[in-house]
């Protein structure tokens, strides 16, 4: 396939159906914004937890997925097919991805605090699919820039200096956006800006003496926890605009009660129900004085905000801005697949779409194992359409490290149980699932 992509201007033959996963996953035609790197490039690929997949089925026997975008979702679907299919199923798999590293953004919190566990957030993509699916998996480096009605992808081709061959700086590809470390910049992927931008600070943090954390979220607690385990006589708050932590998470009130416990055991100021009147767009390393909505005045020498999640959806805004929530999400169906007619070959998997599930890893990464299955399945022609509707979660697992030594954690069953450090220590809190990150690509965790 890569034969026919090694010119400017060049599509992919169309098909007569396409399936594309948002996360993103695009099929048909595919166009090149640029001239390609090599036709040889192994490739590597990045884009944050949401996937688009498009299936193209041509005239001849070939069917071929695009998946854009190498986030947990994006993988997951991409091995699920590697696992599935056969070199004699005629299916050609691209997985289109900005960086050579999956980021293993669940583990930031504790970069932040520690310079070693940094190497631990990329993993390579190199042996993420089994040598005997690489015939026809593929993972292309390279960001997708605009989706066209009639089942093409225009996309720019990103080279091993990690600069794009050539073309306008566009990317947007489904998936979410947060402030570094939370995610990678967006306008510069490279391992060493995030990097550079995580070990300024961790020197920020190291030279303050009081800290500002904006945002209750599951990331917001575990930040603050590791600071404070970290540097226990640093002042550290936490606001929150709404009344409770995780007021977004679907876990129980004897979860929030707990972790709200454990928090002010650590001594941490914990403000909730109030918002700042000034809005923060990133992380700010000055001495400022702060007011709520209520009057408060908050003093800090930094200002981490580690809220703020902004689904990137522009791709499917260029195609019907009504596929949009005034939220910013997907519009989504059962089956994951946009929630138009015109679209049903279209799928958008987790950060950026409006399904119920919570927008964790563990369920980005069901979504697209579900979805890559079923999808097998209509290349290999054994059903027509996806049938499965992804299952509506009733009760969600949550664990909230508060440091290396304990936190909080909810398990799923009898309605959610709640637990302490043992349980968190054992599972979470010691490195933050980055040998499972690491396993899942078949890589070696970095000592």
């Amino acid at each position: 396939m890569y034969s026919t992509l090694n010119q400017s201007k060049t599509r992919l033959k169309k098909s007569k159906k396409i399936i594309v996963i948002l996360l993103l996953i695009a099929y048909t035609s595919v166009k090149t914004m640029a001239r390609f790197a090599s036709s040889d490039d192994p490739g590597n690929k990045s884009l944050q937890i949401a996937a688009l997949l498009t299936i193209t089925a041509s005239r001849s026997p070939m069917v071929r997925i695009v998946i854009v975008g190498g986030g947990r979702a994006g993988i997951a679907a991409a091995q699920a097919l590697a696992k599935d299919l056969t070199p004699n199923d005629g299916t050609e798999v691209i997985v289109f991805e900005k960086s050579k590293y999956y980021y293993h953004a669940v583990g930031t919190p504790r970069a932040v605090v520690d310079a070693e566990y940094t190497k631990k957030l990329f993993v390579p993509y190199d042996k993420a699919i089994p040598v005997e699916a690489r015939s026809f998996v593929k993972i292309q480096r390279a960001i997708v820039t605009r989706i066209v009605p009639g089942n093409e992808v225009e996309y720019t081709p990103i080279g091993n200096d990690d600069e794009m061959v050539a073309g306008p700086v566009q990317r947007l590809s489904p998936g979410s956006t947060c402030t570094v470390p939370l995610k990678q910049p967006k306008n510069n992927f490279k391992r060493s800006t995030t990097e550079f931008m995580m070990a300024e600070l961790r020197q920020q943090i190291e030279n303050a003496n009081s800290i500002l954390i904006v945002g209750g979220g599951a990331t917001g607690a575990g930040v603050a926890g590791e600071i404070k385990a970290k540097f226990p006589t640093k002042n550290v708050a936490i606001i929150e605009g709404k009344d409770k932590l995780l007021g977004s998470d679907n876990v129980r009130e004897k979860f929030r009660s707990r972790l709200l416990q454990f928090l002010k055991r650590l001594d941490m100021d914990v403000v909730l129900g109030e918002r700042l009147t000034e809005r923060l767009n990133g992380n700010s390393f000055e001495r400022r004085t702060l007011r709520t909505d209520k009057g408060r005045e908050l003093i800090s020498d930094i200002q981490l905000l580690c809220g703020g999640f902004s689904p990137t959806t522009e791709l499917i805004k260029s195609l019907d801005e009504s596929l949009v929530t005034p939220q910013g999400l997907i519009k989504v169906n059962s089956k994951l697949q946009l929630d138009d007619s015109r679209y049903a070959n279209i799928y958008a998997l987790g950060d950026a779409n409006n399904n119920s599930a919570p927008k964790h890893m563990l369920f980005a990464s069901q979504q697209g194992t579900r979805l890559g299955s079923e999808l097998a399945l209509v290349a290999r022609k054994t059903q027509t359409n996806v049938s499965k509707d992804f299952p509506k979660v009733e009760v969600a697992p949550a664990m909230i490290p508060l440091g290396p030594n304990g936190g909080v954690s909810q398990l799923p069953i009898f309605g959610g149980v709640v637990y302490g450090n043992f349980v968190t220590r054992t599972f979470k809190s010691k490195e933050y699932f980055a040998s499972f990150a690491w396993k899942n690509l078949n890589a070696e965790v970095p000592k």
